[in-house]
Parts: C-alpha cells; structure tokens; sequence
C-alpha cells in the first residue's frame, strides 16, 4: 500500500501534469490558421479595365479568409505550416530560380506581368514567393551573421549616427553586437514563422538593374507602375512607407501581397495597410 504523503505527492505531480498540458495546448500555434472571412465594404465607383485576356475569377475572392491571413510580429505561423495548391511560378523570375506560390496567386501575379508587359514595361522579375519555416531560419541566421561582421548601412539607418558613435566607434569597435545586429535585422526581415513568405500569398519583385532588393526598385518603371495597378489584380504594397509602426517593418517597395481585387481595392483607396484593414 503506498504511503499517505505519497498519494499526495502523486496527486499533486497529476494535476501538475494536467495543467503543463492545458497550458501548451493554449500556447499552440495552429498550423493552418484561418482569418474570418470579411464583408467588403463600399469602395468608390472602380472600373477595372485590362489591355490582356484576364480572368477575373482568378482575382476576386469576396474577402475570403483564406487569402487574409496574418502574418507580422504578432501573429506568428507554426512551423508546420504549409500553404495549400502550392505551385511553380511560370512566368519571368531572377536567373530563373524556381519560385512557388500559392496556384490562385502564382495566375495573379502571371495576368499582372502580362499586363505591365502590354503597356510597354518588361524588366520585372519575381525574386522570391514562398519560403519554408526552415528556410526563413536559415535566412536570418545569415543576415544575423552578416550585421554582426561589422555596422551596416542599415545599423546606422537604424540607430543613427550618434548611437553608433557613443557605442562602437568612439570605444574602436567595429562589429555590432548579436544584441543590436538583432534589432536591426528584425527592421527587415521576420524570424522564422513570422514571415508573410510562409503564406505563399507574396512576392518579391526585382529589376535586371538591380543586384539585390533594395529601395532603388522605388524609381523603375515597373513601381511607377505597380503602384497604379496592382490593386486591380488583387494586390497590395504590404510595407508601404510611414507605415512601419502599424506593419513591424522597413518600407520595402518591391513586396507585393495577394488579398484579391475586392480588398486590394479598399485597402488601396482608403490609404492602409493590411493590419489597419483587418482591425476596421
């Protein structure tokens, strides 16, 4: 027979045990989160008109959750999460790397090309989609690594001049610490399962001018263009300027994010982000 104070030590391990278990299950992270659908609201008198044969159908979602989902510092995914109906991009991209999205909006992004190519502008790449958990891992491992190899142009854009003065360069040091390289790799790029990459929903553009993403995209041809007509193919500028405190992140003119045309259209007119739509 086990001993009085036993039972009770067991007892006590149980409900222990119990509640470690109920804790975790509310701490999960659903793989596959869903964002209720939402009603659109009135945007003004639009009339989509295209140049190409585009298939609407493609491009309207009626607020569909599925395409809004959130993705930011707040509102993580779990490793496990993979989009549905992932597919190989076939039009134009960066030396030609295989790029995956999401098949509604790998034929999004094909019908826009094929529009701004109509209206005479062809120097536009996809350079990235769809990243896995363990890819998004990789990649700010290195930009860690990178930031930590010395003070980047962005540490500076970030801290300032003074910053850096006060606590590097006046005391002779020339590495920032994985304290301050973190923070400023977080500015523009999301730790593993806070990438809006993971959802398939987004790309990246990219110019044959261009070596690597940065704000030089601003002055193509292709943003001029991009920033006039991505709404009407179910597209939203995800990071615009002045709008890092809502978004978490640096003004970044090359990603685009699929919402569909009737949500790209408010958003866009109404002058917001993703995260002050949802919140409306």
């Amino acid at each position: 027979m086990m001993p009085k104070n036993n039972r009770q030590f067991v007892k006590l391990l149980a409900a222990a045990l119990v509640l470690t278990c109920l804790f975790s299950a509310c701490r999960k992270v659903d793989p596959r989160p869903e964002t209720p659908d939402v009603d659109i609201p009135e945007d003004p008198d639009v009339t989509y008109t295209y140049h190409t044969e585009v298939d609407e159908d493609i491009l309207l979602t009626a607020g569909a959750g599925e395409y809004l989902i959130l993705a930011n510092k707040e509102h993580p995914l779990s490793k496990d999460h993979v989009p549905e109906n992932l597919v190989e991009y076939s039009g134009k991209t960066y030396y030609e790397k295989e790029v995956m999205l999401e098949a509604r909006v790998a034929q999004a992004v094909l019908s826009m090309t094929r529009e701004m190519e109509a209206d005479g502008i062809s120097d536009l790449f996809v350079t990235s989609g769809y990243r896995s958990y363990t890819y998004q891992q990789r990649l700010f491992a290195n930009y860690l690594a990178s930031e930590m190899s010395g003070i980047s142009t962005e540490a500076y854009a970030y801290f300032g001049e003074d910053y850096i003065a006060k606590n590097y360069t006046q005391k002779g040091l020339t590495k920032l610490n994985k304290t301050d390289a973190t923070v400023v790799v977080k500015s523009y790029s999301a730790e593993a399962g806070y990438s809006e990459h993971q959802t398939g929903l987004c790309v990246d553009f990219i110019t044959s001018t261009m070596s690597t993403l940065d704000r030089s995209f601003e002055t193509s041809e292709a943003f001029a263009w991009l920033s006039e007509n991505a709404y009407r193919f179910g597209f939203i500028l995800r990071y615009p300027e002045t709008k890092e405190e809502v978004t978490g992140y640096s003004y970044e003119p090359w990603h685009y994010r699929f919402v569909g045309r009737e949500v790209a259209t408010a958003i866009y007119f109404r002058g917001m982000t993703l995260e002050e739509f949802l919140a409306s």
